[in-house]
């Protein structure tokens, strides 16, 4: 008998029993759960004694569960969760998050029974946290040569889906298909190089990633009796997978949407989260979060209002990548009796030394940690340097003070939009500077290894935006970071790019650019983002400093000036 013939076997005989029916699948999932790490030892007692203090009886009567109200309340006790109705529909949304990914590998939405009366159980819970918090999946999922290797990407999507109560209009479901296999492409080989050979691309014409999945925990949690055999390889439970998939009316990936104002609703929470308050006691009001939610919420939303798996990947990957760090502390402190998970960072203070009327309020520093948070101490920064306008300082003055600065610089600039044709008239513009290394980044930006070899997560130089929409605009190593420019009246101007720009977009393709004009009271922005490929670099034209957001295409924006600010950390 052929290997192919024995496996269909194996499997034949499991289906007649009943072994691959979702209840009995779930069944062994627990087994992987409980008899591994993905709850680790020093945390089965504080999340079993967290469970028993704030579960009820189910109406069943057989077992007890955490209600949607309890574990709201259990987040307000044990997270910090805002004790505020903003607090409560983000504890409401992680709830929701939790009862769906329980449901994997057949998700579902079992908001009736969950959010209204039955609740999760224990099991239920620990399967949760094993799909939500990172490096947890790797306990219940066999990796090697029979199978394939889950990224950081998996966890991402799934909490995507986790969000996605919505629908993507059915006339865009077809380009959401195309981005998201190309997506898929390419993050299944975003492992270490150790672990390349089990890399497969979970999106193929058998099925999308959501079916990956399922054939994942098919083959995970196959009963193998002998483990001297061979278990039936991963491949093989495609045709089972493809008739589960039908039965159980799993959706496909290309079709879920995050409402937007769902997303904003969490998001205004994460950012509030972002930092530890200053002193013990201080409350913390999401309220004040608002524009700082609407401009994260912007990166991540499409123009037709919706926000679907790839231009989530792609915002969260670049515009916001430690933006769900509070909800895995949440999470983790609330069930799990430690604050932070392994590959969070634990949230610093918030900034103790802000002068009122600065651009730098605790709404803009949380989205700059959400940006740049391994690279910087939020709560050391001071300002060294704040100019109004009308009497901003000489260009050449205000180079020199960036590259004075003790350590890295964070230089903002505000104003209101001048051009109607780039925005609206009026509108209020944050852009930024980071630069980890301002003595060096000026003349060329530094690599993160030159910077600090010993911080895996250190960032380049690079321009970001943090309203109306926040978006980060990566710096190319070996570029001039900044230049003093002179024209031909010997009006000096301070370009951040390529200085001399060609008119020519082609010329100009996947850069951007911010000149200060006018003795910096005006400020230009050119970018150019249309046709650059997202998975390469390939398509972007040569010499360019700042690297412009595909997704954003071209466009150009002014505003005058108002005020400019310089923030460091102090040398110890």
């Amino acid at each position: 008998m052929g290997n192919e013939d024995w496996a269909q076997d194996k499997i034949n005989a499991w289906l007649a029993q009943g072994d691959l029916a979702p209840e009995h699948v779930i069944l062994r999932l627990d087994k992987n759960v409980e008899g591994s790490y993905a709850i680790q030892q020093d945390e089965r007692e504080p999340l079993q004694a967290a469970f028993a203090s704030a579960s009820t009886p189910a109406p069943s009567g057989n077992d007890r569960v955490l209600t949607e109200s309890s574990f709201v309340s259990l987040l307000h006790a044990k997270a910090a969760l805002p004790r505020c109705p903003d607090g409560v529909a983000a504890g409401r949304i992680i709830y929701e998050t939790l009862g769906y990914l329980s449901t994997l590998p057949f998700p579902r939405r079992n908001s009736q029974s969950q959010s209204q009366g039955d609740g999760l159980s224990l099991a239920q819970i620990k399967r949760a946290l094993a799909w939500a918090l990172p490096d947890r999946w790797r306990h219940i999922v066999e990796q090697g040569n029979f199978s394939r290797i889950r990224t950081g990407h998996d966890r991402q999507r799934l909490l995507f889906q986790s969000l996605a109560t919505g629908t993507a209009p059915s006339s865009t479901q077809d380009e959401i298909r195309t981005r998201a296999r190309s997506l898929a492409r390419r993050h299944a080989f975003d492992v270490p190089e150790m672990f390349s050979d089990f890399s497969v691309v979970n999106n193929d014409e058998d099925g999308d990633e959501i079916y990956h999945d399922l054939l994942d925990i098919l083959y995970s949690t196959q009963e193998v009796k002998d483990i001297s055999l061979s278990p039936v390889h991963r491949d093989a439970f495609r045709n089972i997978a493809k008739q589960i998939k039908g039965e159980e009316q799993i959706p496909e990936l290309h079709t879920l949407a995050i409402p937007a104002q769902r997303f904003k609703d969490l998001v205004k929470v994460l950012l509030a989260l972002q930092t530890e308050p200053i002193n013990e006691g201080d409350i913390v009001k999401p309220s004040e979060f608002e524009d700082a939610a609407q401009a994260v919420c912007a990166a991540f939303t499409r123009e037709d209002g919706v926000i679907t798996w790839p231009s989530f990947s792609h915002a969260l990957e670049n515009s916001a990548p430690h933006l769900l760090d509070p909800l895995y502390r949440l999470l983790s402190l609330a069930l799990l009796g430690k604050g932070s998970p392994i590959e969070v960072l634990d949230a610093p203070e918030a900034p103790s030394e802000v002068p009122e009327g600065s651009i730098l309020t605790l709404p803009r520093a949380s989205q700059i940690v959400s940006i740049f948070a391994e690279t910087f101490d939020a709560g050391a920064l001071q300002r060294i340097a704040h100019y109004t306008s009308p009497r901003l300082t000489a260009p050449s003055t205000f180079i020199q003070a960036i590259q004075n600065v003790p350590d890295e610089a964070i230089v903002l600039f505000s104003g209101r939009t001048t051009a109607e044709a780039s925005a609206r008239k009026g509108e209020l513009c944050i852009f930024g500077l980071f630069s980890p290394a301002p003595k060096k980044d000026g003349s060329r930006i530094q690599s993160t290894t030159e910077i600090d070899p010993d911080n895996a997560g250190q960032q380049s130089c690079a321009l970001f935006q943090l309203a109306p929409v926040q978006d980060v605009f990566r710096g190319v190593v070996g570029a001039a970071g900044w230049s003093l420019v002179t024209d031909a009246e010997g009006r000096e101007s301070v370009v951040f790019g390529q200085t001399g720009a060609a008119e020519s977009p082609e010329e100009q393709k996947g850069g951007m650019t911010l000149t200060l004009r006018d003795g910096l009271q005006r400020a230009e922005i050119r970018h150019w983002g249309k046709g650059v490929d997202e998975d390469t670099n390939e398509s972007r034209a040569e010499g360019i400093v700042y690297k412009a957001n595909s997704r954003r295409g071209d466009w150009a924006l002014e505003f005058a000036v108002e005020n400019i600010e310089i923030w460091s950390e102090p040398k110890e």
